[in-house]
C-alpha cells in the first residue's frame, strides 16, 4: 500500500469515526429523556393535577421558554399552561407542526396501554375504543377527542404527532343546581 492510500485509508476511518461518534451523541440526546407516564386526568411525568406554575418549576428547572400563557420545555418535548390563577389545566404534548417535528422526537411520554407520539389511529380506537368526537382538519390531519381520558390527540398520515392532556378533567364549573321541594304548608306557620 502506498503512503497517499495509507493517508487516504486514514482519512476515511477518521470520517467514518466522527460520524458515528456525532451520530451517537445526537441520538443519546434525544434517549436521555426519561420515559414519562401520561395519566389520564392526573399527569404527564412529574406535571400532577393541581400543580401551581412555582411547583412545576421547582420539579423541572426553568422552562426553556414562557410565552403568555405557557411555559415550554421543549428539551422534553412539552408545554404547560395554567389558569389565571396560576393552577396548571394542560399539557401540550409533542410538535404542532407535524410528525416530523423535533418536539415528537423530544417527547418520551407514554399511556399506560402504551399509546404516545407516533400511535397510530387503529392503536388508539383499539386502547380506547371510538373516540367522543373527531374531526378532519385541513391538510390531511385528523383531530381525536376522549372527553373521559381528558385527551386530544392529532394526528397526521394515521399518526399522532401531538396530544392535549387536561388534567383534573373539565375545567368548566358546575352550574347544576339542586331543587328541594318546599316544605308542607303547616310546617312553613307553626301554630
Amino acid at each position: 500500500m502506498k503512503a497517499s492510500e495509507k493517508v487516504e485509508a486514514l482519512v476515511a476511518i477518521t470520517i467514518v469515526v466522527a460520524c458515528w461518534s456525532v451520530s451517537c451523541t445526537k441520538d443519546s440526546e434525544q434517549a436521555a429523556n426519561p420515559p414519562m407516564l401520561i395519566e389520564p386526568n392526573l399527569g404527564v411525568g412529574k406535571v400532577r393535577v393541581g400543580m401551581q406554575t412555582r411547583d412545576v418549576i421547582a420539579q423541572l428547572g426553568e422552562p426553556q421558554r414562557r410565552t403568555a400563557n405557557a411555559l415550554e420545555y421543549t428539551k422534553l418535548g412539552f408545554a404547560v399552561m395554567p389558569d389565571p390563577q396560576g393552577t396548571i389545566r394542560v399539557v401540550m404534548c409533542g410538535d404542532v407542526t407535524g410528525i416530523n417535528g423535533p418536539l415528537v422526537k423530544a417527547f418520551s411520554g407514554r399511556t399506560q396501554e402504551e399509546i404516545g407520539l407516533n400511535s397510530t389511529r387503529e392503536e388508539l380506537v383499539k386502547a380506547y375504543g371510538q373516540p367522543t368526537s373527531s374531526e378532519r382538519l385541513v391538510g390531511g390531519t385528523e383531530s381525536l377527542r376522549y372527553d373521559p381520558l381528558g385527551i386530544t390527540f392529532t394526528l397526521e398520515g394515521g399518526k399522532v404527532y401531538h396530544m392535549i392532556v387536561r388534567l383534573g378533567g373539565s375545567s368548566a364549573p358546575d352550574r347544576s343546581v339542586s331543587l328541594e321541594p318546599a316544605p308542607p304548608p303547616s310546617a312553613q306557620n307553626p301554630p
